[in-house]
């Protein structure tokens, strides 16, 4: 019972606001502090513009800045690597065909029995 009483003793008492001895006042530094930093509404388009400078010189900078040249360079380089896969694959097969060729002939060298 004491546990029930207690519960509404808590809820009659309210809780009293406190009475301010000193006002607030705004000071010139509040208002610096509070105060937008940009007024976009002034200049939208030289925030564009900032903003998509910062994206340019953020990470590395481009190898090929025309994107005809980096187009055309990577065809090279597509080119010169499907030529060196070429040769590649051309040797592997003569050389595959070479050791065929020479188990072959050491096979009719050597007599097989069962």
């Amino acid at each position: 019972m004491q546990a029930s009483e207690t519960k509404q003793i808590r809820k009659k008492q309210t809780k009293k606001q406190v009475p301010q001895l000193v006002e607030t006042q705004s000071s010139p530094i509040d208002e610096v502090l509070h105060a937008p930093l940009i007024d976009q509404a002034v200049n939208p388009i030289l925030l564009v513009q900032s903003d998509q400078e910062k994206v340019e010189q953020r990470g590395r900078p481009k190898k090929y800045s025309p994107q005809e040249e980096a187009e055309r360079i990577a065809a090279e380089q597509r080119s010169r690597a499907q030529q060196k896969y070429r040769i590649q694959r051309q040797e592997f097969r003569a050389s595959a065909n070479d050791l065929q060729l020479l188990l072959i002939r050491r096979l009719q060298k050597t007599i097989i029995t069962n």
